[in-house]
């Protein structure tokens, strides 16, 4: 049984409630045993916080057992706490040798609650820190956050969360690869035609207008998911567990800069109009109706690695979409083939061959993302957590896309709701004789 003192800040907002306790419940009907202070700045007793989160466990939380529940809240009591005031962090000093402390907090808020968490001895070696995403919004932002962050934890301390990287599904990227050396050896510049990764979803921004609005999809999915996909799909296949962060970052500096030319042509991005009943972006609450954020970016890259060159790869995310889905798909040369993999809404395998049917077969997709990724802090495995080097050099990429915009060189063109974005989006790969494989 492993045992931890976790500590979550900002337990009241959506993520804690419907992600992470959701996460601890199920960690510990599989022999975690946490001692868990909940804290925001609700002034809450601990009986009115369990109160409110049992009625929206019965929400969230799948196959609720109603009697491990009630054991579950044992283990939780509840601290009214304001960030910005060193004397609330008193009543949460620790002495457990393994003290997590979830940031479930808006990132202006790190630098201050790191301080103030120092200043009660709260960054002992013992400690560690998880921080959600994003991690600021260019590459000057992210390093200064970085910066102010390191003044109190040092990086073995520090778990920075992508909860995409703790889905077996995505992890499988890799390990398809790497336990199954024919494919390792299929997929790369040799064999290969093109390789295409689409996440879509159907929803709008929903009730996430605020938050979205200055982030757009370039930040809010390429950036970070989409980056680390493309990463985890094209690393070496022999990498050993251990050095999977450093080889990730050496995939995404290999991403080739784009050019002001190539950002002209490479380039799309849209945002969705009303249709077939569905608002348009600028309709949505909390979401200016002069507003120039993207809701769907496709892009064209390549990498500048053997492994890989003269591969392109093209991207493409977007919101309200006609289908929910996450894919990749591997396309080889001569007569169409593809390996097509399946992330959501259902995962599998399938290999597409020329003059047969096709071949596939469905995966596991493993336990929940949050409860994986919260057993590996808890074990103090870094592995499946984005370093700060990862972080830079994928800023690094999208930073000149972000300065384009600003000057006008990539227009943002308009698509209906239930499309699947704008018709340049299709004319990046037409351009190029090619198309958008879509499986659902």
């Amino acid at each position: 049984m492993q045992e931890c003192h976790f500590i979550l800040l900002g337990a009241t907002g959506d993520l804690a409630l419907r992600k992470i306790f959701p996460a601890l419940y199920r960690a510990s009907l599989s022999g975690l045993k946490p001692t868990i202070t909940a804290c925001a700045r609700s002034p809450l007793s601990t009986q009115e916080f369990i109160r409110h989160l049992s009625i929206k466990a019965k929400e969230y939380v799948k196959d609720l057992d109603p009697t491990a529940w009630e054991s579950f809240t044992t283990y939780v009591s509840y601290t009214p706490l304001d960030l910005t005031k060193t004397k609330d962090f008193q009543a949460l000093k620790a002495t457990h040798p393994n003290t997590i402390i979830y940031f479930s907090i808006a990132p202006e808020f790190f630098a201050k609650a790191c301080q103030n968490l120092a200043a009660v001895g709260l960054n002992a070696p013992g400690v560690k820190i998880v921080l959600e995403k994003p991690l600021g919004t260019n590459l000057a932002s992210c390093q200064e956050i970085c910066r102010q962050i390191s003044q109190h934890f040092k990086e073995e301390q520090i778990y920075r969360i992508d909860h995409y990287l703790g889905k077996q599904s995505v992890q499988n990227l890799f390990y398809l690869r790497a336990n199954n050396p024919f494919l390792a050896g299929l997929l790369g510049a040799s064999y290969l035609d093109h390789v295409q990764i689409s996440v879509l979803e159907t929803l709008g921004v929903e009730s996430r207008g605020g938050f979205y609005d200055p982030m757009g999809a370039l930040r809010d999915m390429l950036q970070n998911h989409m980056l680390q996909m493309l990463a985890l799909a094209t690393m070496p296949a022999n990498t050993p567990i251990e050095d999977m962060r450093q080889a990730k970052l050496e995939m995404l500096k290999s991403l080739k800069p784009l050019n002001e030319e190539s950002l002209k042509t490479q380039v799309v991005r849209g945002q969705y109009s009303a249709s077939q009943n569905f608002k348009g972006y600028k309709q949505e609450e909390q979401v200016s109706p002069n507003s120039q954020t993207e809701t769907f970016v496709a892009l064209k890259l390549e990498l500048d690695h053997p492994n890989w060159q003269g591969v392109p790869f093209y991207l493409r995310t977007g919101k309200r979409m006609g289908a929910s889905l996450v894919q990749v798909v591997f396309v080889f040369k001569g007569p169409t083939q593809t390996l097509v993999y399946t992330l959501q809404p259902q995962c599998s395998l399938k290999l597409q061959l020329q003059g047969m049917g096709a071949l596939k077969s469905a995966l596991d997709a493993g336990m929940d993302a949050y409860e994986r990724l919260i057993l590996e802090v808890v074990a103090g495995n870094q592995a499946l957590f984005n370093h700060q080097n990862e972080l830079e050099a994928a800023w690094s990429f999208i930073d000149p896309i972000l300065e384009s915009w600003q000057k006008g060189l990539t227009p943002l063109l308009s698509y209906p709701a239930g499309g699947f974005g704008p018709e340049a989006a299709f004319a990046l790969l037409s351009k190029d004789n090619r198309a958008w494989i879509t499986h659902v």
